[in-house]
Formats: C-alpha cells, sequence, structure tokens
C-alpha cells in the first residue's frame, strides 16, 4: 500500500466521531437525571455516538497494520508514539491542575500526587483512549507481521475470535444476569485484550482492506436495526433499574462495534472523494487535539450552564467544539506549543490546520479569483 495515499472517507469518519464523542460526554449528566420527554432523543444520540471510539480504533488499525512503516521501530519510537505520549502528557498536566483548582488543593504536592496518579489512572475519565491507544501502538509491529503472514484460514480464524467476542457481549446484554455466568467463558474474555478494543483495531484492517462492496441497503438497514436495539436496550434497562443503563452501549464489543463496522462500510463506499469544507475547515487535523481537550473545557462550561433537554446537549456540544476548534487552531500556530497541545509538527500544521495554513488558503483563493478575473 501507498502510504502517502490520502483515505477521503476518513476525513468525514473523523469529523463525525469527534463531534459524537463530545456530544456523548455532554449527554451523560441529563441522561443519569431520569427519562423525559426529551430524553429519549438524547439517548437515540448517545446509542449512535458511541461509535466514535470504535470508529477510532478502526481507522487507526488500518492504517498503522496497513503500512509497511509499521514494522520500522525507529518510525514507532521517534515518530508514532511520540505524537500520542508528548500531548497526552501536557494535557495530563492540564487535567491535574483543572482537578486541583476545583478541588482547591493548589499545591505542589498536590500537583506531584496528581501527576503520580496518573502513571496508573487516566487524571480525566476521557484519556483512558490514549493510555489505549498508545499501548496498541506499541505492539503493532508485532501485530503487523503476524496478521500478514497468515494465510486465508488464519485470517478467518482471528475474524472468527473477534466475532467470539462480539457475540459474547451481545449476549450477556440480553440474556438475564441469572445467566450470565454461563457466559463468562474464560477463553474468550482473555482474548478480548486491552478491555476488547484491540479486536476493534484489527478488525478496522479487515474492514479497510475488503474489496468486495456490500450493498448500502443492506448495511442501512442492519445499522438501523442495530441502533434500534441499542437505542431501545438502553431504554428498557434504565426503566427495569431506575437508573441509567449503559449495557447496550457498550463502545468495546457488541452491539456498538457492529454499528461501528455498518458506519465505517457505508462512509468507506460512498464518502471517498474531498470534501471542500473540511479543507476549509480543517477540523480533522485537530480531531485529535480536541478529543484531549474537550473534557476539560466541558467542566468549565457546566460550571456556568446547565444541560438538561435535548437543545441544551446539542447547544453544548457544538460550542464545545467550536471553541476546542479555535482554541486548538490557535495553539498549532505557536511553535513552542503546537507539538504540545497537537502532537503535530509545527510544518504539519502550517500544512494543514493552523492560522498560517488558513492565511495561505486565502491569499491562493484571492490570488485564483484575480486571474480569473
Amino acid at each position: 500500500m501507498n502510504d502517502k495515499k490520502h483515505i477521503y472517507y476518513f476525513d468525514y469518519l473523523r469529523a463525525m466521531a469527534v463531534v459524537c464523542v463530545i456530544y456523548m460526554h455532554v449527554a451523560a449528566d441529563p441522561l443519569r437525571a431520569g427519562i423525559n420527554p426529551g430524553w429519549h432523543g438524547m439517548n437515540l444520540l448517545t446509542c449512535f455516538s458511541f461509535t466514535a471510539v470504535p470508529l477510532f480504533f478502526m481507522m487507526s488499525g488500518f492504517l498503522l497494520l496497513s503500512s509497511e512503516r509499521t514494522l520500522n521501530i525507529s518510525v514507532l519510537l521517534k515518530k508514532r508514539i511520540p505524537h500520542l505520549l508528548v500531548p497526552l502528557a501536557a494535557w495530563t498536566v492540564a487535567a491535574v491542575l483543572r482537578k486541583l483548582y476545583i478541588t482547591g488543593n493548589q499545591t505542589p504536592a498536590g500537583l506531584y500526587e496528581g501527576l503520580v496518579s496518573s502513571l496508573a489512572d487516566p487524571a480525566w475519565v476521557h484519556l483512558w483512549y490514549m493510555y489505549t491507544l498508545i499501548a496498541i501502538y506499541a505492539i503493532s509491529p508485532i501485530l503487523y507481521g503476524g496478521l500478514h503472514s497468515l494465510d486465508k484460514k488464519g485470517h478467518i480464524y482471528v475474524l472468527v475470535l473477534i466475532g467470539l467476542v462480539s457475540a459474547k457481549a451481545m449476549l450477556q446484554s440480553v440474556l438475564p444476569d441469572s445467566l450470565d455466568r454461563l457466559l463468562d467463558v474464560d477463553l474468550i474474555t482473555k482474548v478480548g485484550f486491552f478491555g476488547n478494543h484491540l479486536c476493534t483495531f484489527v478488525l478496522g484492517f479487515y474492514l479497510g482492506s475488503m474489496k468486495r462492496k456490500l450493498p448500502n441497503w443492506l448495511l442501512v438497514v442492519a445499522a438501523g436495526l442495530l441502533l434500534a436495539v441499542i437505542t431501545f436496550g438502553t431504554y428498557y434497562l434504565t426503566q427495569t433499574t431506575g437508573n441509567f443503563n449503559q449495557t447496550f452501549q457498550n463502545q468495546s464489543a457488541g452491539f456498538e462495534v457492529l454499528l461501528a463496522a455498518c458506519v465505517f462500510l457505508l462512509f468507506k463506499q460512498n464518502m471517498d472523494r474531498a470534501s471542500k469544507f473540511l479543507e476549509r475547515v480543517p477540523v480533522v487535523a485537530l480531531s485529535l487535539s480536541i478529543y484531549l481537550m474537550h473534557c476539560i473545557l466541558l467542566s468549565v462550561m457546566l460550571q456556568h450552564y446547565t444541560v438538561s433537554t435535548f437543545f441544551d446537549t446539542v447547544y453544548i456540544t457544538l460550542l464545545n467544539l467550536v471553541i476546542c476548534f479555535f482554541a486548538m487552531k490557535t495553539a498549532a500556530t505557536v511553535k513552542p506549543v503546537c507539538f504540545l497541545a497537537t502532537g503535530m509538527t509545527y510544518k504539519a500544521a502550517c500544512g494543514s490546520c493552523n492560522w498560517i495554513y488558513t492565511y495561505n488558503w486565502i491569499k491562493d483563493f484571492v490570488n485564483r479569483w484575480r486571474r480569473q478575473a
């Protein structure tokens, strides 16, 4: 595969996924507040939004496991892992400082304790994704070598194992608690490395590499049915237990991963073309930094605004996205801050997303318009 080939449908998936991940965090509190008329709309969008993390893992899985550069340990240690680890470290410091401000423990000892604790547990809930992704990156050369040495039967075997992990999660969602122990198969549990996210990561490689196209109507129907099952299942369990129950929204295996796979293939088969809007508004290039910032910003926003209705969740989601976008676009324009905040080199940011990029794009547009006039 040509590593330089741009995968356009990934742009649309990333843009959608970053909006989804913000939305599901905004909607978390009002969904837990109890069922009301607006609850059902929030629940429906949240059930779809939980495809965001599986989609991020799938895209990373395809990009790494289809690139020969994955076998190059120097590339891994000097480029790929630092692009994740450095911004994780910077945003961990920001998260710890935010927590100290909330608790009023703004002391050097508090900072030290928070940073040490972050070595074992993420400083903010959403940062778990980075811990898992970096760990998977660390073993990606082994995964690449293993997968590319398999024959057809070997690939089928891997897909069967992935299927078993998701099948177990789906059955545990729909069967009564009394039957859960029948599904507690230790072998399947242990196959779900990295909390089952490794399976999703590898599944992305197979979905992205798949040559055969599935009928769009079939993917739409399957996605609709899966979304209906997740939405109704979440409502039923929430009503039955009296608390917001997210068993059906498991983003590491089961219904959500299958829904994400349908969405992945729909975008792959129908959206693999350039977008002028995403070129002009480069939210995709800043998606990682927006992800890293959004929860910390959300904690500040919720101090001043109470989210209780469907309109509130949409409004705060979009406002959070816009603020994060402009903040990270500005951070990417400041050379000493760029890599810390975004994981991108300053040169890459100037060619893809920061204010210098926008200035050059506007200048080129004006020059083209003048030539045509």
